[in-house]
């Protein structure tokens, strides 16, 4: 049975994490192992109970690259895999300096649009520096992967061009989802957890699931939520994720005196439960890896309101959700307004949502494509 290393930053509950340990659980084919470099290891009960061993670093340095390069080689050795899997950008460059010591066949993701215009453009100088910094190290040692696995055509086509990759390096592989995690409700959970949130029947409930970050677009929903609470008292907006930009949230919440109709939950871990009590999902993020959160809320069958970003309609079109201009607060506003005065006009989209995330994202059909390009590469490597 093959052996796989997957080396990441932390084991948060970020989508690339999730999905590749999502995938890890699935996989009976190959024994997976885990190794995260810094502290922030939340997922990390959930592997093993599931009979994956994590190695944590925990290391408490910004970067420390060749630090944790050295603190790797005795892992790799021990374990003696058949592939190493990085993912995230710290990550891939201790996998890459880690490569010079090993033969063993390396894999990197491609999960985020990280050096389009977009991000340069709202950073002050030195901050467009740095960056410019990062990207020219992540394209320089770029040549010491074997193969890169992006999670969408947008994320393979950025990549190439801002890397200067051969796109015939890049496979695309979606993110994928245990459908039947999104399947099954247990009632008494759910009437839990409306009263521990404060969910009254008669509410009608947004809900955003994502990184608290400026590209996330958490404050063109407030702003657009601000507005629509004054037509629609009975609104609650539920934002489950974790970031950096938590105090800008709870800063806007509190000018606009939101704290009785917006709550940030942080990370969760009972996600399907939550999408069970949304009225609409909704995704206001201005540029994405592959939405993850957006697969989980078609899984759900929910009415989606989201961006019209390029990655999102990789996972939807106007068949299976609502599309606003990305950053439009009045186009958001008005979106929303239409689905929640008229919802029964759009469970047709919700269905057929769960559909194409069934056909397009199961985790078993995406992790029989991660082995087959696990097998193809082994099998490279020793001819």
């Amino acid at each position: 049975m093959k052996k796989i290393v997957y080396i990441l930053d932390t084991f948060e509950t970020g989508g690339a994490e999730k999905s590749l340990l999502d995938i890890a659980i699935q996989n009976k084919a190959a024994t997976s192992y885990f190794i995260t470099i810094y502290r922030g290891n939340q997922l990390a009960e959930l592997a093993a109970k599931n009979g994956i061993t994590v190695f944590q670093l925990n290391n408490d340095e910004k970067y420390g690259f060749s630090k944790a390069v050295q603190q790797l080689i005795p892992i790799i050795k021990e374990i003696q895999p058949d592939i190493i899997h990085s993912t995230l950008f710290r990550a891939d460059i201790i996998a890459r300096k880690l490569k010079k010591h090993f033969t063993i066949p390396l894999i990197s993701s491609l999960v985020n649009n990280s050096y389009i215009e977009e991000r340069y453009s709202k950073l002050t100088t030195l901050g467009k520096l740095k960056l410019y910094g990062i990207q020219q190290l992540d394209a320089f040692t770029a040549k010491h992967v074997d193969l890169f696995i992006s999670n969408s055509e947008t994320i393979k086509t950025s990549n190439a061009k801002h890397l200067h990759l051969n796109p015939e390096k890049i496979k695309v592989i979606f993110r994928g989802r245990d459908f039947d995690k999104f399947q099954h409700s247990n009632e008494e959970r759910i009437h839990q957890l409306k009263k521990e949130l404060g969910i009254r029947d008669n509410d009608q409930v947004l809900v955003n699931v994502s990184r608290l970050l400026e590209r996330k677009g958490q404050l063109d929903l407030l702003d657009a939520f601000k507005n629509l609470l004054q037509k629609q008292p009975q609104l609650k907006l539920l934002i489950a994720g974790e970031g950096g930009y938590r105090k800008n949230l709870e800063a806007k919440i509190a000018a606009y005196q939101l704290q009785d109709n917006v709550q940030l939950l942080g990370n969760r871990n009972d996600i399907p439960d939550l999408l069970r009590l949304a009225t609409v999902f909704v995704f206001p993020t201005h540029y994405e890896g592959l939405p993850g959160a957006l697969i989980e809320a078609m899984m759900a069958k929910k009415i989606i309101v989201c961006s019209d970003i390029s990655e999102n309609k990789e996972c939807v079109t106007s068949k299976e959700a609502v599309f606003f201009k990305k950053g439009d607060v009045s186009d958001l506003e008005n979106k929303l307004e239409q689905v929640l005065s008229n919802q029964a006009l759009y469970i047709d989209l919700a269905q057929h949502a769960q559909q194409v995330a069934y056909d397009k994202f199961s985790i078993e059909s995406i992790v029989k494509q991660y082995n087959q390009t696990y097998e193809s590469l082994i099998r490279f490597n020793k001819s």
